[in-house]
């Protein structure tokens, strides 16, 4: 993590999720705690044109996505860890930093639940905050050199073909394996608490400079997912018997592929900034939305006792 001090804050902008109607409440806590706190600080609003937030807000200007990502010197997003996804592409390289208020389930990324955002608004107004620095993936079509960048994953899917699909998978330039499967997983440490966790991949923490090779359902029960340096190479050339391939980056199709496709993956040359409480850690996130320590159990069960004598 680095610290904040130097960072200037002149500029808010608030990207949202459309779909959830709480969204409006929320605007309006802001809106009124910006008048109560007489602060400088400048927030926008981005519509989307929906049509529950053209009411009026006092202290909170309505603009474009374009316009809030080329004066922001800070994103709020209001929604889930997809609102965070979906911010982090329409940034881009800009390195703005995300803080994410979480109106959604699990809340990974978005780790502000909704009662503490606006003690957290007063602590990045005053500078009290810390920025930690995420790395993504960046993927390249060998043969049309298109590049796609993600934040949490890259998957290779089988397009919905009931049969599996071979992915020869080379890490700077050895060959690794040949997997036979449904797909698989290229997961950076902060993805690596979504889908590849879900299909048996490890927990990584964020700081860790690697990333997760996981294949996903294999046709052989030997093969696990491989943690890699995040400075190396993995090339992946895919085989199906069916006319194409999926991709997706962060939950998100970015097209079908014909069979024999020859894609490379390697770190991206920017991070993704997301802002940190300074009492708060991976750790204590990873316990309260895992539920570690509690159990689940019916005890019920286990009451022999309870039985009626034989």
């Amino acid at each position: 993590m680095t610290a904040s001090n130097s960072i200037q804050i002149a500029n808010i902008g608030i990207l949202v999720n459309p779909r959830k109607e709480e969204v409006w409440n929320y605007l309006v806590q802001i809106d009124n705690w910006i008048e109560s706190s007489n602060i400088n600080t400048r927030f926008a609003v981005c519509t989307y044109d929906s049509k529950y937030l053209r009411n009026s807000l006092k202290n909170i200007d309505y603009k474009s996505e374009k316009e809030i990502l080329n004066h922001s010197d800070l994103i709020i997003t209001l929604g889930g860890d997809g609102t965070i996804l979906r911010s982090v592409q329409a940034i881009g390289n800009l390195k703005i930093p995300i803080l994410g208020i979480n109106l959604g389930g699990l809340g990974f990324l978005a780790d502000t639940p909704p009662e503490s955002m606006l003690q957290n608004l007063k602590s990045i107004i005053s500078g009290d905050f810390l920025i930690e620095k995420r790395s993504a993936l960046q993927l390249k079509n060998v043969k049309t050199n298109q590049v796609f960048t993600a934040f949490n994953d890259i998957v290779i899917d089988k397009s919905g073909f009931s049969r599996v699909i071979e992915i020869n998978t080379d890490i700077d330039d050895h060959f690794l394996n040949s997997y036979i499967a449904d797909g698989v997983i290229i997961s950076t440490p902060t993805g690596s608490t979504g889908y590849s966790l879900s299909a048996g991949g490890p927990i990584l923490v964020p700081q860790t400079n690697v990333f997760v090779i996981n294949p996903i359902c294999p046709h052989s029960l030997t093969n696990r997912p491989v943690v890699v340096s995040d400075k190396s190479k993995i090339k992946l050339e895919v085989f199906t018997e069916y006319k194409e391939i999926n991709i997706y980056r962060d939950g998100q199709c970015i097209g079908s592929f014909p069979s024999g496709s020859v894609f490379e993956i390697v770190k991206a040359e920017y991070s993704v900034n997301l802002i940190k409480m300074k009492n708060t850690s991976f750790y204590s996130t990873l316990r309260n939305k895992l539920h570690w320590g509690e159990d689940f159990r019916d005890k019920k069960r286990w009451t022999f006792n309870d039985l009626p004598n034989k």
